[in-house]
């Protein structure tokens, strides 16, 4: 028997758009952005507090996150998941270098494998509830909050970037799945409300 060969073509990533759902909800699919995650050693933890990326400290609590751009996202208590808008994937890389004082990590560039959307509005709690068992109030997800969990039944990296913000960082190829989810949900919304 031959052997079957299999090629895979490149998915094209969502493009950036942006759709009202009333005046309480907006879903947003994000332009693309750079995506690092970054692992520091055993013996590099101790001194994580003393790096800087693009002169950001690391954030040391997990499921926290701080800065602009780059957000760095504390994911683990020796990982971090580094997003940004402004700088590619091999300036971040860069930067990370320049900042990490000579301690031992890695850095995996994951740009082409996420993709990011937002929902934003009075009901983006609501909506994340239909999807994720996560409790979304400020007392408990408060505002630099951020988590690996399940949403819609698939795994994604959830960040409260304001008030009334949340991101979803997922695997590019269920960004579609994953519109399509949230529009569904939100059309049980009663938006006249």
């Amino acid at each position: 028997m031959a052997d079957t060969v299999i090629t895979l073509e490149p998915q094209p990533a969502l493009p950036a758009r942006e759709r009202a759902f009333g005046d309480r909800l907006r879903l947003y699919v994000l332009p693309l952005r750079a995506v690092l995650h970054l692992r520091l050693s055993a013996r590099a933890l101790p001194g994580a507090g003393d790096i800087r990326i693009a002169g950001q400290p690391l954030p040391q609590a997990p499921n926290s996150w701080s800065g602009d751009d780059p957000v760095i996202c504390c994911v683990a208590p020796d990982t971090w998941l580094l997003l940004s808008a402004l700088h590619g994937p091999a300036e971040l890389e860069a930067a990370v270098h320049a900042g990490r004082a000579d301690r031992l990590c890695t850095i995996v560039d994951l740009s082409d494998a996420h993709a990011a959307l937002a929902l934003e509005g009075p009901d983006a709690t609501a909506i994340l509830a239909r999807g994720c068992g996560l409790g979304l109030s400020e007392s408990g997800f408060g505002p630099d909050a951020c988590t690996n969990t399940r949403f819609a039944q698939l795994p994604v990296l959830l960040r409260r970037a304001a008030r009334q913000r949340f991101e979803l960082i997922a695997d590019r190829s269920v960004a579609q799945y994953l519109v399509d989810w949230i529009e569904d949900a939100a059309a049980g919304l009663d938006h006249g409300a």
